[in-house]
């Protein structure tokens, strides 16, 4: 099925009655806004208990990871503005969620690069995530490890053509990243920092690159060209869907980037009676899409 033919059935799916709700953004994502809290209750207090001396340090680096991980889904959600409608709302605190992950990174700044990825996945070049999908195993998991090195060379080649109000956010930005890094390395709490934050944050990047890009996108195969084959379905268990946060179902969030997470199975059982089942790709939890 050629490319307009498939936005075709992309855009009368979003136009479907029955969906009309769905598509609403929340004034406030209460699912989205709980993942948010907890994440930062339970990283306070599981460092909080290390400190004390209360919990071992492997269950620290576990737990937080876990907290870290689950913080990126209110940040994806408000880049999408799918957190609140309202702006202002949206935007703090998806630049509050952003900071266990990569201090100093602020929404706008974020939703550059993402939705860069969503207008051009698959396009070698231009998609920044592309460098996420290639090269030996211990390239891929370097590079998911260390997102944030990658992400600030691709702004930096885009420096040129970005707003100005942008470039000085984004120089705040990584101000205060380096800072943090600066004073954990250096501080008397080193391996505290180390293991209650930096750890957790390199475990659960990885986790997340893989869970959320990796296995669901086939390399080589361009979204502009295929809409629809771009971006797979995981095969959806109860314990995975909840595992990935909804992202089992990835494909719906390349159709319908604003839909919030917890919506993909409404639209999903529509999607599936449109399009051919020969051009839905699915894969497992462990490894990769084909193309």
């Amino acid at each position: 099925m050629e490319a307009v033919e498939q936005r075709k059935i992309i855009k009368a799916v979003r136009n479907e009655p029955v969906l009309a709700e769905v598509f609403k953004v929340p004034l406030l994502s209460v699912p989205t806004a709980l993942l948010l809290a907890v994440c930062y209750l339970g990283f306070a207090v599981t460092t909080l208990l290390y400190l004390q001396g209360s919990v071992s340090w492997p269950l620290v680096v576990v737990t937080n990871t876990v907290f870290i991980y689950i913080s990126f889904t209110p940040f994806h959600e408000a880049v999408h503005r799918s957190l609140s409608r309202v702006t202002w709302v949206n935007d703090i605190l998806g630049t509050i969620s952003a900071q266990l992950l990569l201090p100093g990174f602020n929404t706008s700044l974020y939703r550059y690069l993402h939705i860069t990825h969503h207008q051009h996945t698959g396009e070698t070049g231009t998609d920044p995530d592309v460098p996420f999908l290639i090269g030996s195993v211990f390239t891929r998991v370097a590079r998911w490890a260390f997102l944030d090195v990658l992400w600030v060379r691709y702004y930096l080649g885009a420096w040129s053509t970005r707003p100005v109000a942008e470039r000085v956010r984004f120089s705040v930005g990584v101000l205060i990243y380096i800072s943090v890094l600066v004073i954990g390395f250096t501080s008397s709490f080193i391996n505290e920092f180390i293991v209650a934050f930096v750890i957790p944050c390199l475990f659960a990047r990885i986790a997340l690159v893989y869970l959320f890009a990796y296995i669901h996108h086939p390399h080589g195969v361009e979204q502009r060209v295929n809409p629809v084959g771009a971006t797979g379905i995981i095969e959806t268990t109860k314990a995975n869907h909840w595992l990935m946060l909804g992202q089992s179902r990835h494909l719906i969030h390349h159709l319908y980037p604003g839909l919030p997470w917890y919506r993909y199975a409404e639209v999903w059982s529509v999607v599936r009676e449109k399009f051919p089942a020969s051009l839905v790709k699915w894969g497992g939890f462990w490894g990769r899409i084909s193309a």
